[in-house]
């Protein structure tokens, strides 16, 4: 039995693995590694954060994306391409000893003194800690509005990665966030006609210089937890107004076609076999093909590892119940579970939907369980 297992060898299950390896705790980090970044997203495309503010996290803040830039010659400049961002992960986790064990989790048990994982090739394996550290893999959110639209008509950006297959036809994208904006650069650059609809009157921008938002996500992650209860209520109740980077203007401006202020009503089908939107001001829409960028709904019920029985025993958070309620140490209300990343985005704030989290967590959660296992417990 092992001190811990991570599920999620992202950003976060890296940056824990590390923290573990050097304080000594043996450890499990189950995932197929950087998968998301590597394989679910469009590689000629950038992170929007500021470089400066995307380290992961080790023990002694040593290795750091600048350190990796310095060594790897990779020029650490804004906005970050994607495949620098995947290569100082490995970079990373070669320094910091991590081990991989790249299995994906089908089941999470409890056992009387820890836990149980079962992996897709029926590996078992048990510890004492089991920090669920996953993505936004399983939150995909895809609105009523268009269930009418069968799965070979529509699709989620979670997954996009080539565009090239759209070239000649007519897509429509739904969204005003980042990932709209950029699907639909990606969909004119690969030669598609495009459209964006959304809700929205118009897009916003994000500034040119993407520091100052990157240093106040740092900085929420340290100081989220312990706001007073009125100022995290005030934070939850306000709808998130995303924006987009500024670097995608001149892929989009003047060559998509945007229509802000649209609302769709119902999605369905013509008799030749295309999509057809039928927006709330009675006007219509025809396309080849449906992208929604319409985000991601973290839900607890839909990770698909945990039984029914653990789902009933996590206490949630009041008025929130998709969300885990966690302690300062990111534990849930089963001793020894603990939750990592968006999942924990509600006890402990929005950073934690992005790397911008990584530090704290790690620091929060593996001392915790070093501190335990040194009590006995």
């Amino acid at each position: 039995m092992v001190d811990l297992i991570i599920i999620g060898a992202g950003p976060y299950g890296i940056s824990l693995a590390a923290h573990a390896e050097a304080c000594g705790l043996s450890y499990v980090l189950l995932g197929r590694p950087m998968h998301f970044w590597k394989e679910q997203m469009p590689q000629n495309m950038f992170i929007r954060t500021n470089p400066r503010y995307i380290s992961f996290s080790d023990h002694n803040d040593a290795l750091t994306i600048e350190r990796f830039s310095q060594e790897t010659k990779v020029p650490l400049e804004s906005p970050f391409p994607r495949p620098a961002f995947v290569d100082y992960a490995f970079w990373f986790a070669h320094h910091a000893r991590v081990s991989f064990t790249p299995e994906l989790v089908v089941s999470l048990g409890r056992l009387y003194d820890g836990f149980s994982v079962i992996t897709e090739t029926g590996k078992r394996l048990s510890g004492r800690n089991v920090v669920v550290a996953t993505g936004l893999q399983h939150f995909s959110y895809i609105p009523d509005e268009l269930n009418g639209l069968p799965a070979a008509l529509l699709s989620h950006t979670f997954g996009q990665t080539e565009f090239g297959r759209f070239k000649g036809q007519k897509v429509t994208v739904i969204g005003s966030g980042q990932s709209a904006w950029e699907a639909a650069a990606l969909l004119q650059l690969a030669g598609s006609e495009t459209e964006l609809l959304y809700r929205r009157e118009a897009v916003q921008y994000a500034s040119e210089d993407n520091t100052a938002s990157g240093m106040k996500l740092i900085e929420s992650a340290e100081q989220f937890y312990r706001l007073p209860l009125e100022q995290k209520q005030e934070r939850w109740h306000t709808p998130r107004q995303g924006s987009v980077a500024s670097f995608l203007k001149p892929y989009v401006e003047g060559k998509v076609k945007t229509t802000g202020g649209a609302a769709i009503k119902r999605a369905g089908t013509t008799q030749d076999g295309k999509a057809i939107l039928e927006l709330a001001d009675g006007e219509h829409r025809i396309a080849d093909h449906v992208i929604a960028a319409t985000g991601y709904r973290i839900d607890l019920n839909r990770v698909p590892f945990l039984p029914d029985y653990l789902l009933e025993a996590i206490q949630r958070e009041s008025g929130f119940e998709w969300f885990p309620l966690l302690n300062g140490n990111f534990e849930s209300s089963v001793p020894g579970l603990f939750f990592a990343g968006p999942l924990a985005s509600h006890t402990h704030g929005p950073a934690f939907g992005f790397v911008a989290g990584l530090r704290q967590a790690c620091r929060s959660i593996i001392p915790y369980i070093q501190q335990s296992k040194g009590r006995g417990h």
